[in-house]
């Protein structure tokens, strides 16, 4: 089958799809069926358009139709939830948050350099240690974001192992044109 219509490719298509009305679609079941539904249009128009056999696409719209809407929807509002709430960050990582966590990491690099016990003597260390402190805020959106968007990979991969079932939808007499006369 060609790529673009691996049942990968066409998961992935759909959930950008889905990612980019999520804020609006993610708290009604009704809505992101539709969504995806109206993703797959001009999936099925470029389909219909290469002459290729439906049987493969009306068994990859099937598996989709079963799997993205309720795959997606518990992810996305778990992420959208998290995302309403800054994930948890203090101050939602504004720049008091950053400059508060500037001087607890310069004070906690000074401890670690002044305190016998514990071997860091080199005296950059705290404004090293500072410096990755006013990037926190935006190292933890990144792995919320990251972490999301890994479990959205993670959707059309499951889509993905089962395109050898898909594959068997048609065979290869599908593909083939008509004998002269018959159309």
């Amino acid at each position: 089958m060609l790529s673009e219509f691996s049942a990968e490719q066409v998961t992935l298509d759909v959930l950008a799809h889905l990612e980019r009305r999520r804020l609006s679609v993610v708290h009604d079941e009704a809505l992101v069926r539709a969504e995806v539904s109206e993703a797959l249009v001009p999936i099925k128009k470029a389909y219909r358009e290469a002459e290729l056999p439906m049987a493969y696409y009306d068994a990859l719209e099937q598996e989709i139709v079963e799997t993205v809407p309720v795959e997606w929807r518990a992810r996305a509002l778990q992420f959208t939830d998290g995302e309403k709430r800054e994930f948890g960050l203090w101050r939602g990582g504004d720049p008091i948050a950053r400059i508060t966590y500037v001087f607890v990491g310069l004070v906690i690099g000074g401890l670690c350099v002044e305190l016998p016990f514990i071997p860091i003597w080199e005296k950059w260390f705290p404004f090293v240690l500072a410096i990755a402190a006013w990037w926190l805020p935006t190292a933890q959106l990144a792995w919320h974001r990251r972490r999301y968007a890994r479990s959205l990979g993670a959707i059309a991969l499951k889509v993905s192992s089962a395109q050898p079932r898909l594959d068997a939808a048609f065979s290869t007499n599908d593909l083939l044109l008509p004998p002269k006369g018959e159309s």
